[in-house]
């Protein structure tokens, strides 16, 4: 069986803020696995750990307790650097410096001697910024900060790449490339973890998605298996129902119902959608037409904001 190149248990991460020295527990007790080859999102609303766990992933920050081991080392191995690339959610480069020289210099840091200019002049034309390639980074907008930090992430070939909010700061144009970059590496066999609030594209690029709430994972699992347990079905039935179905309906916190006229409009939540062909039998019984069910899985949107 492969190794899992990213595996937490229990990591919590305690700082303590303010004059007063606050406690806050920023992560508490997160546990995962991340295979190889695998895209894997962490969602989660602001302030809710992803930053955090990202920092301490890239070995920025020791955790506080848990365990953490990274392409098969204990905690953060220096042994993991060269294998690994890393864009944060901000970047910060010396502005004097142009887009070239920036990524020659990070290409430096990998080690890359061998053709280094068309390494360098690869990865700018990769993220559309040849145009800028003698352009200072004090000039740059967001979107073009964004895609030099993706690029130097990927210019050493890294095994694994950790990108915290890629797609920030991007117009449409840009998070499609960022998207095709993140297939690219995944075809080539890298694992990529990233973090975002752009729920549209974790849906279509990511093979499992973590989502991290109060500094706690309270899911983990493929976008199919979470969204389908959040799924409802809707039921229309026309007819007069009888009040012992009316009172079945209202005994179960997982259903609600709405009568209009000869009309009633049914909804059963996930936990209630077990028993649809006991109450379709038992509405058939007492005369009722079935005009409508159809089942409505929910979306990454309602995960990401349902209230645990």
């Amino acid at each position: 069986m492969t190794e899992a190149i990213i595996e937490l248990k229990d990591l919590c991460k305690t700082f303590y803020a303010g004059f007063r020295r606050k406690r806050v527990d920023a992560v508490r007790g997160v546990s995962l696995k991340v295979e190889p080859g695998e895209i894997f999102g962490l969602i989660g609303p602001n302030g809710a750990g992803k930053t955090t766990t990202i920092k301490m992933l890239t070995g920025l920050i020791r955790p506080t307790s848990g365990t953490m081991k990274l392409m098969g080392y204990d905690g953060f191995d220096r042994r993991c650097s060269q294998r690994l690339g890393y864009l944060p959610e901000v970047s910060y480069y010396y502005e004097s410096l142009t887009a070239f020289e920036i990524l020659d210099f990070y290409a430096k840091l990998y080690g890359i001697q061998k053709d280094r200019q068309k390494t360098v002049d690869y990865w700018l034309e990769r993220v559309n910024m040849s145009h800028a390639r003698n352009k200072r980074l004090g000039q740059f907008s967001k979107g073009m900060q964004q895609r030099i930090g993706l690029a130097q992430a990927l210019i050493g070939d890294p095994e694994l790449v950790i990108l915290d909010e890629p797609q920030s700061g991007l117009d449409p144009i840009g998070r499609r490339d960022v998207a095709d970059i993140i297939r690219e590496c995944q075809k080539k066999g890298k694992t990529i973890f990233f973090s975002s609030h752009i729920l549209p594209d974790v849906e279509r690029l990511c093979d499992r998605v973590g989502v991290i709430r109060n500094g706690q994972m309270e899911v983990v699992g493929t976008l199919h298996e979470l969204l389908s347990s959040e799924k409802n079905i809707e039921i229309v039935l026309r007819g007069k129902a009888e009040p012992a179905f009316i009172e079945r309906l209202k005994g179960d916190a997982d259903v609600s119902f709405s009568q209009k006229d000869d009309s009633l409009s049914i909804t059963l939540g996930p936990k209630a959608a077990a028993g649809l062909s006991d109450l379709l039998s038992a509405a058939i019984g007492q005369g009722l037409v079935v005009e409508h069910v159809m089942e409505r899985g929910a979306d990454l949107e309602a995960l990401f904001t349902k209230k645990g």
